[in-house]
């Protein structure tokens, strides 16, 4: 039997259009990146959801989104004043951005991380803290074994509390830096006339 009992969903909301910038407002848009599989989308509405199970109540956040365009990207787009990141096939998506602050021309220049690689990390590092976390109570029980039990049986104890508190540590030290690596990084850089310096800004 499942325990999904209920799912209560409430409807997206769209997002509120800022007075001071119309919705006919526009900026053009490129993006400069190696990957052909990086692309622009645009938030178009957020809400939440509650789940119930068995075991209690779960808030779920909802996100309702487009893609303006994909790479190589050259676009005009109108209301820059709402949330967009980028994302695609296999990459991490971004940090949510608007592009209302660069002017009305604006290139991305987009260092995308791999997705696959971030989730590996995380699936390292969370194994890698629990086998940590369970190696060094085996290890600190370890004096505190029944005396019943044997020398043998007790080195035992201490190696095995040993072992798991290196593989932990191992897979922290793989799974740390997968996670920090493959984030995806967007530069902002505004599109001036010729002769004046472009002058990039980082996500």
């Amino acid at each position: 039997m499942s325990l999904l009992l209920a799912l209560s969903l409430v409807a997206p909301t769209s997002l509120a259009q800022s007075p001071s910038s119309p919705r006919d407002e526009t900026v053009r848009v490129r993006i400069e990146t190696d990957s052909p599989e990086v692309s622009l989308f645009r938030v178009t509405g957020e809400g939440f959801g509650s789940v119930a199970t068995a075991g209690g109540a779960a808030a779920v956040g909802i996100i309702n989104y487009q893609r303006e365009c994909k790479a190589p990207c050259d676009v005009t787009l109108r209301d820059p004043t709402t949330d967009f990141f980028i994302g695609g096939s296999g990459i991490t998506p971004s940090q949510r951005f608007t592009l209302q602050e660069y002017g009305r021309d604006v290139s991305l220049q987009v260092n995308p991380g791999s997705s696959g690689l971030r989730f590996t990390g995380w699936a390292a590092t969370i194994i890698g803290v629990s086998l940590a976390a369970i190696g060094g109570l085996a290890y600190a029980m370890a004096p505190e074994v029944n005396e019943l039990h044997t020398q043998s049986e007790r080195n035992s104890w201490v190696k095995a509390g040993l072992g798991s508190l290196i593989g932990g540590g191992a897979l922290m030290v793989i799974g740390i830096p997968l996670i920090a690596f493959n984030g995806t990084d967007v530069k902002f850089v505004p599109n001036k006339p010729a002769g004046t310096a472009n002058r990039g800004l980082d996500l």
